[in-house]
């Protein structure tokens, strides 16, 4: 089994709480879990104990960083960030592109 299809099979395994989460980071990363759970309409609960979750498995990471890039701003880290990992957002790119 390839790279490809473990990450394939990894990711139709995780529940649709999940997916929303990794599917938000792909699009607005790195963000905090306060706006990933506004955009969501998630409770706020629900969307720590999926990030939680999704660092555990090793799909996202927390942003150590003190300043983290939002598109072309240089924004001051208030909040725990969050963004996947390197590997996991080549993947995105190529799931993405073969279902559309």
């Amino acid at each position: 089994m390839s790279d490809w299809e473990r990450k394939k099979l990894f990711y139709e395994l995780l529940q649709e709480r999940e997916k929303l989460i990794l599917k938000d980071l792909y699009y607005h990363e790195p963000d905090c879990a306060k706006f990933i759970s506004r955009r969501l309409r998630m409770d706020l609960k629900d969307t720590m104990e999926g990030l939680k979750l999704l660092v555990n498995l090793g799909i996202i990471e927390r942003v150590q960083a003190t300043f983290v890039r939002k598109g072309r701003v240089l924004k001051h880290r208030n909040h725990t960030y969050y963004e996947l990992k390197g590997e996991w957002r080549s993947f995105f790119k190529k799931f993405i592109l073969e279902r559309s």
